[in-house]
Order: C-alpha cells, then sequence, then structure tokens
C-alpha cells in the first residue's frame, strides 16, 4: 500500500490503478470482503484526487454499504482516512450531490460495485 501512496503522491495514476486492480483481483481470489472494500476505498481517493467526485462518491458508498452489509467496521486508523476523504468530496461536490452518489453507492452489491471500480479502468482507458 506504501508504493501505491507514493504512486498517487508522484503524479502517476496508472501505476496506482495498475496497482489496485492487482489489489483487486487477489482480494477477489481470497474472497476477502474487508479487502475489496479497502481496494474500493482507495479507487476512491484514486478519483477523488483526478477531480471525479461523484464518482468517489458513489465508490465510498459501495464500500460502507457492502462493510454493513456483512458486519465489518473500518479500523480505526482507516476511519480518521476516510472521514477525511468523504468530508473532501462532500464539499467539493456540495451535500445534496454527495448524499445522492454515496447513497446509490451504498446500493450496490459487491459484484455491482466491482464493476463501478472496474469501470473507471477500462473509462480512463478509453479516454486516453
Amino acid at each position: 500500500m506504501r508504493h501505491l501512496a507514493d504512486c498517487d503522491r508522484e503524479g502517476r495514476p496508472e501505476e496506482a490503478r495498475a496497482l489496485l486492480d492487482e489489489g483487486l483481483e487477489l482480494s477477489l481470489a481470497t474472497h476477502s470482503t474487508r479487502n475489496v472494500t479497502l481496494c474500493l476505498t482507495a479507487f476512491a481517493q484514486l478519483v477523488f484526487v483526478q477531480g471525479e467526485g461523484e464518482r468517489a462518491a458513489l465508490l465510498a458508498g459501495a464500500a460502507e454499504g457492502l462493510r454493513q452489509r456483512v458486519g465489518l467496521r473500518a479500523w480505526p486508523l482507516q476511519q480518521q482516512g476516510e472521514a477525511q476523504m468523504v468530508a473532501g468530496i462532500r464539499q467539493a461536490l456540495g451535500a445534496d450531490r454527495f448524499d445522492q452518489a454515496f447513497a446509490a453507492g451504498i446500493q450496490l452489491n459487491r459484484q455491482q460495485a466491482i464493476a463501478a471500480a472496474r469501470d473507471l479502468h477500462s473509462t480512463s482507458t478509453a479516454a486516453s
């Protein structure tokens, strides 16, 4: 995860995205819902810094919805970082737009949430 953070800070979004794709694949292979939610949150952070606030809110909501449905809680250190990210997204979008996108994300099932994260990859690749 440290290498991922370095990619994000150093402006290498495609490398960060590739690491997230790999992490998501490994999380799915091990059937780890906790790790899937970590990946979704990281995808949300990545697209937020790239200016895609609504997608960030959708993915953050998807991570939260998956955790709620299986009875997981974010780790204390993770909670602080997520709260800061969510506050930033809310501020960027405004409360109404944020609430709509986040609520839509909460409603996504695991398969839909994964598809939403993967769609972010294919959309950015298609735009290149």
